[in-house]
């Protein structure tokens, strides 16, 4: 039942609130939990799990799009039957991916990534590049950055790190490249950093978390994947096991919100698509992008408002093309043939082109558009194009294309030097509201999984009397 009653009073983005009065609900549409999670993706669905099944909290979840899961997307391909992963495709070997899986009873296997299959291609012009690194001189850049990520263990942790911030997690990556000699392992990195943009010019702290200690053990060892080829699947149990209909709500966004009432609990309104929801809540999790445009309907105050507005985000598009037949076993990486870019492509352009598995016909694509804000169409435009070049002959086009925007969530290096990041982790637990996602940490579904572990620790003991 939608509210009688509209409030006219404007939120930072001006848009027009919605009563948060009790008395404008009927009693069906009023829903009262330990725990209101704003954003189902990997954060916020593990934690609704935990909180629900584990912690004997009661829990709500709001989430915008048709499913939970965010990043991590299946596709049903319709022509072969086939289950594709195009989102997340691969986990870390960690006690919280497996616990987490074999909960809804999802086999994992070991994944390794083919490297002697990767050829390198100007996606521009479709010519082969010729990169030669010295085997061993990768081998020494690869422990010189082992013993950097050494000299900032906490950054396992989320964005934790000294202050004043050293000067070495300021530089931008060239320059660090250059300091510490480690131009070897750069298009490594690259080919890691998909979605980051411009690597070269962050600050090096984005870098370090990116390409961290759990990144170099699995490309050595080997990462995880599900048996069944549908990473996805492990989102549907998830949500069959939350409670579908009662406790996730769908299609659904914050419309109203008061955080600083008196008394046990703060209040939103949910547009849902069967009309307005009253949450009433102990405590708020939030585990969406912190971008003001996302944000639109909250109630942020001016500290809120002034760390959030400093982000600034990249456009990251995973698709699958029909008629691209690149060759079993076969990766296409976009590189050019200039040394002085360490031989990386200038964005907006694909990433790679691969093809996904055998009984499939369809190939994997990765684009990103930079900062710079394309539309949909010259997206899908570039991308084909780009894929006629390099596949000779081939007429392809999208069978899906899912944009995974606003991706890499970053400040200047100037912000972080003045204390950006001690500043927003300073918000964890205030006005009722804890938060948590890749902006908090690093585009990582384990790692994530383990940064909310700590963060429900925290919610937990806030919670005591």
């Amino acid at each position: 039942m939608a509210p009688w009653g509209l409030l006219a009073w404007a939120t930072f983005s001006c848009s027009w609130a919605i009563s948060l009065d009790e008395i404008d609900y009927s009693p069906e549409d009023i829903i009262t939990r330990d725990v209101a999670i704003v954003g189902g993706g990997a954060s916020g669905t593990y934690a609704a799990v935990r909180l629900q099944q584990d912690l004997r909290k009661s829990v709500v979840v709001v989430e915008r799009k048709n499913v939970l899961g965010g990043h991590t997307e299946t596709y049903h391909d319709p022509v072969t039957g086939s289950i594709i992963d195009i989102g997340v495709l691969a986990f870390h070997d960690l006690p919280i991916v497996h616990d987490f899986f074999d909960r809804f009873d999802i086999p994992l296997d070991k994944l390794t990534f083919n490297l002697a299959g990767l050829e390198r291609v100007d996606f521009r012009t479709g010519n082969p590049v010729t990169v030669f690194i010295d085997p061993n001189e990768t081998q020494l850049a690869l422990s010189r950055w082992a013993a950097h990520l050494a000299r900032f263990p906490t950054l396992n942790d989320g964005f934790v790190f000294p202050f004043p911030v050293p000067d070495d997690l300021l530089l931008s990556f060239r320059e660090f490249v250059a300091k510490y000699n480690l131009a070897a392992i750069v298009s490594s990195i690259w080919s890691v950093a998909q979605g980051y943009g411009d690597i070269l010019s962050l600050p090096t702290l984005y870098v370090l978390k990116i390409f961290g200690p759990h990144i170099l053990h699995s490309l050595s060892t080997g990462f995880f994947s599900t048996r069944r080829q549908n990473n996805h699947q492990v989102y549907e149990k998830a949500l069959q096991s939350l409670g579908e209909d009662t406790n996730v709500f769908l299609n659904s966004v914050i419309v109203s919100m008061a955080r600083d009432l008196p008394g046990s609990f703060a209040r939103a309104v949910v547009r849902t698509p069967s009309g307005y929801k009253l949450l009433r809540a102990k405590q708020f999790l939030f585990t969406l992008p912190p971008k003001l445009d996302h944000l639109s309907g909250f109630d942020l105050d001016g500290e809120e408002i002034n760390l959030f507005s400093q982000f600034s985000s990249i456009d990251y598009y995973t698709g699958l093309l029909r008629d691209c037949p690149v060759p079993p076993n076969i990766s296409l990486s976009n590189m050019v043939a200039d040394p002085s870019t360490f031989y990386l492509p200038r964005l907006p352009t694909c990433y790679t082109l691969g093809l996904i598995q055998s009984s499939s016909n369809l190939t994997n694509v990765k684009f990103s558009s930079n900062i710079t804000t394309m539309g949909v169409g010259e997206v899908r435009a570039q991308i084909t194009a780009e894929a006629r070049t390099v596949v000779a002959g081939s007429r392809p086009s999208l069978a899906v294309l899912s944009n995974h925007g606003p991706f890499g969530l970053q400040v200047s290096a100037n912000a972080i030097r003045h204390g950006f990041y001690q500043k927003l982790n300073r918000l964890q637990g205030r006005r009722r509201s804890f938060w948590t996602g890749a902006a908090w940490h690093v585009h990582d579904s384990a790692l994530l999984w383990n940064f909310t572990e700590g963060i429900l620790t925290h919610m937990q003991l806030s919670d005591c009397p």
